[in-house]
């Protein structure tokens, strides 16, 4: 009879020491779904100082904007002659708290999201980024900003009447400047330099509208004065 070994290496191992198997490893959830996707977004924006750092960098600039928008309106009125309006300090102070308390720290958050959301450099990525922006973005920088300013003229009873009427065209407006400054952004621009490019466009976007409003004055007769409250009715000093 044949002597067959039943050990380690089984039968017909012949006694033989048996290869060990190798161990397959768990799979891990990818990060970028459910609960991990939350936390890892959480973790990006986790802190105080970045979003800090925004609203002082999108205060400074939309202060710098509300400023150089008055000074052009004073020098266009002494060109054609007429008397020159006060500055107002109140106006400027409250587009400064408008990007310091808002919309510095709210340009932080949305970029942070789009970037985390669609990290990849492609064409549909880059174009939902622009599209977003325009669609999802300035729909909400615009309420807030005429609730914002409204608010603190004591006219906050004019609020739905001013989204109702200045929305739309507000924002078809808007996406002749901020739709290519939108697409320079995402395109070349580093997340952690995008707030601060954003904001350096409302200054020219706040001084190209007071020197269209300006060049347009002078062509025509100007109309007789308006009462205070429809002047102000009137401001839109904007960006998003």
């Amino acid at each position: 009879m044949f002597g067959l070994r039943f050990g380690a290496g089984g039968p017909f191992g012949w006694g033989l020491p048996r290869r060990p198997r190798p161990q397959r490893r768990a799979r891990r959830p990818a990060a970028s779904s459910g609960a991990g996707g939350i936390e890892s977004y959480s973790q990006r924006v986790a802190g105080w100082e970045a979003p800090v750092k925004a609203g002082v960098i999108s205060g400074s600039m939309s202060a710098i904007g509300d400023l150089l928008a008055q000074l052009l309106s004073m020098k266009e009125a002494e060109s054609r002659g007429a008397k020159a309006p006060a500055y107002d300090l109140a106006r400027t102070l409250r587009m400064l708290g408008f990007g310091l308390l808002w919309y510095g720290p709210y340009q932080y958050y949305w970029y942070n999201l789009l970037d985390w959301a669609m990290p990849a450099r492609s064409t549909a990525n880059f174009a939902t980024k622009v599209l977003l922006n325009q669609v999802a973005l300035a729909p909400v920088v615009l309420a807030v900003v005429f609730a914002w300013n409204l608010s603190l003229t004591g006219e906050a009873q004019q609020i739905p009447g001013k989204i109702r009427r200045d929305m739309v065209p507000s924002m078809v407006n808007g996406w002749k400047f901020w739709v290519p400054a939108a697409s320079i952004n995402f395109y070349f621009v580093p997340l952690d330099k995008q707030v601060l490019y954003m904001s350096a466009c409302g200054v020219l976007w706040t001084a190209y509208l007071s020197y269209a409003s300006a060049n347009a004055v002078g062509k025509v007769e100007p109309p007789p004065p308006e009462p205070a409250a429809a002047k102000k009715r009137k401001s839109k000093w904007w960006c998003w």
